[in-house]
């Protein structure tokens, strides 16, 4: 399994890009800065989307794919998420008034739309594009999920945006071929009031979190981190000893 970080930043300036990571070239983990980074052959590649949830740092780039591949796209590109997630996409994104419904359009240059939007069952696996995927409801502000991502008998743990959570790390536990798990430490510790509040984690309750899975010898990618806290957060990060802590940067390839 490949997983290519396009961005994992929890905030926009330059040099930092919002919340994208590629898997295998064809399967999209959120899409907030898929456009800025992909070329429009690399676009073309993406088969399948998983959205985490419907906030704007990880939606953006879906409404200028769909933009970009107009015209230019040899099939539909699937995207997945929860029935709140989906719902959400229709109702405040690809709605004729923020951004055209690309579910609909055709024309004689496409005959077909370019995204199609799916809804997934929670907790149950289902086969997406060459992996299995599953969806578990995690701890946001808004309806948000991880995704357990299986691919040749190896699993990735997709966490994303949440606050201190359960389920994910008990059903976590129970894989024996995890190889990795990317989880967010959006604020420093000294704002752990804001994060409680927006349901987002510090260096203290990523730690906590951390415990939760019982499994050491698995690597922590660490994602989302606000660029105006970055070094603070980075130090916070590194007095933690006893985690396989990696602070994930765009450009990032990894192999599992």
């Amino acid at each position: 399994m490949k997983l290519r970080v396009l961005g994992c930043s929890g905030g926009q300036i330059p040099g930092h890009n919002l919340s994208a990571f590629l898997v295998n070239d064809s399967l999209l983990v959120d899409a907030g800065s898929a456009t800025s980074v992909l070329g429009l052959r690399a676009q073309q590649k993406i088969k399948n989307i998983l959205i985490t949830h419907i906030h704007l740092d990880h939606v953006i780039g879906l409404a200028t794919i769909a933009d970009n591949l107009y015209g230019n796209c040899e099939a539909t590109i699937n995207v997945w998420g929860i029935n709140d997630v989906i719902s959400g996409l229709k109702s405040s994104l690809f709605n004729d008034t923020i951004w055209p419904d690309f579910t609909q359009i055709t024309g004689d240059s496409q005959d077909w739309p370019v995204l199609s939007f799916h809804n997934m069952p929670e907790e149950e696996p289902m086969p997406i594009g060459n992996s299995t995927v599953t969806a578990v409801r995690v701890n946001h502000i808004v309806p948000s999920v991880a995704f357990f991502i299986e691919n040749h008998k190896k699993t990735l743990l997709h966490v994303g945006d949440t606050g201190p959570t359960e389920k994910v790390w008990g059903i976590a536990r129970r894989k024996k071929n995890l190889r990795a798990v990317v989880l967010e430490a959006s604020f420093p510790n000294r704002l752990q009031d804001i994060a409680d509040m927006s349901r987002h984690l510090t260096p203290r309750t990523l730690a906590q979190e951390a415990d939760k899975l019982r499994r050491p010898s698995v690597p922590i990618l660490v994602t989302h981190i606000k660029p105006q806290y970055r070094e603070e957060i980075i130090t916070e990060l590194k007095r933690l000893k006893d985690y396989r802590l990696r602070i994930l940067k765009q450009g990032d390839s990894l192999a599992f």
